[in-house]
Formats: structure tokens, sequence, C-alpha cells
């Protein structure tokens, strides 16, 4: 009797064990699914950081090109 209660307490935790390594391949699996979701965010915002330097850059030609005209009528 000794023996098949020591095997129920390896049974037992062998289970306890599945259950930590199901736990933690579901907190893993989440992880992964905010990374990807953080990795879509940053692309977004380096998207629209090139575009608001794209419109930076073509407001400064215009005003300096501006400037030349002006000063040319000058």
């Amino acid at each position: 009797m000794g023996n098949i209660q020591m095997s129920d307490d390896s049974l037992s935790l062998d289970a306890t064990q599945e259950t930590r390594i199901v736990c933690q391949a579901m907190k893993i699996k989440r992880a992964e699914e905010k990374i990807s979701d953080l990795e879509d965010r940053v692309r977004l915002l380096e998207r629209r950081v090139f575009q608001a330097a794209a419109v930076v850059s073509a407001a400064l030609a215009l005003l300096g090109l501006l400037a030349q005209i002006s000063k040319a009528y000058l």
C-alpha cells in the first residue's frame, strides 16, 4: 500500500507539472500575441513619422522657394 500511495503522489506531482506547463504555454501564447500587436503598432507609428517628415520637408522646401522668389522681386 505504501508504494501505491507514493505512486499516487508522483502522479499528482506530474499532473501539477502538466498544469503548470499548460499555464506557461498559454502565457507564452498571450505574450506572443501582445508582441505581434505591439510590432504592428510600431510599424504604424513609423509610417506616420515618415509621412510627417515628408510633409515638413515639403513645407520647408516650399518656404525656401518662396523666400527665393520674394528676394528676386526685391
